[in-house]
C-alpha cells in the first residue's frame, strides 16, 4: 500500500516552486532534529543516529544548492549551514541533545523566514494573476491566466 503522506510530499517537491521546496527542506530538517533529540532522551541511539544523519543530509543539500555568486547573504547562509552541520555532528557523536537543540532554534528561525518569503511570493503571484490585461477587461485576464471556461466579457 502507498504511503499517502509520502506521495503528497513527493508531489509537493516535484510541482512546487523553488521557495516552497526550500520550505519543505527546512520542515524536514526541523522534524529530524526534533526526532534526534527525542530519541536521545529515550536512549534510542540507533534512531537518534538515523535522525541526525537525515537532518545533516538536508542541511548539506541546502548548502550545496546555494548560489554563492548571489552575494553576501548566500555567503552568510553558507557559514550558518556549516555551523549547523558541525553542531549536528557533535550532537550525534557525543550522544547528547544540547548541540542539536542549539541548532534546532536556528533552523526554526530560518524556516519561519522562508515561510514568510513563500507567503509573500504566493501573494505576489496571486496579484499578478488577478491583474487585468488588455484594457482592463477581467475576462481577458482570466483567459490569459489559462483559466478553464474563461471568456472575455461582452459589451
Amino acid at each position: 500500500m502507498y504511503d499517502a503522506v509520502s506521495l503528497y510530499r513527493t508531489a509537493q517537491v516535484v510541482t512546487g516552486n523553488p521557495v516552497e521546496r526550500v520550505v519543505l527542506l527546512y520542515e524536514g530538517a526541523v522534524r529530524f532534529a526534533v526526532r534526534h533529540v527525542d530519541a536521545l532522551e529515550r536512549g534510542d541511539f540507533d534512531a537518534a543516529h538515523t535522525a541526525s544523519i537525515r537532518c545533516q543530509e538536508i542541511v548539506a543539500e541546502l548548502q550545496e544548492v546555494l548560489d554563492l555568486s548571489a552575494g553576501p547573504i548566500a555567503h552568510q547562509l553558507d557559514a550558518v549551514y556549516g555551523f549547523i552541520l558541525d553542531r549536528l555532528v557533535a550532537g550525534n557523536l557525543s550522544r547528547t541533545p544540547r548541540p542539536t537543540v542549539e541548532v534546532l532554534d536556528l533552523l526554526r528561525e530560518l524556516l519561519a523566514a522562508w515561510q514568510e518569503v513563500s507567503r509573500r511570493t504566493r501573494m505576489s503571484d496571486l496579484a499578478l494573476a488577478n491583474r487585468p490585461v488588455h484594457g482592463g477587461d477581467p475576462g481577458h485576464a482570466a483567459a490569459a491566466a489559462g483559466l478553464a471556461g474563461a471568456r472575455p466579457a461582452l459589451a
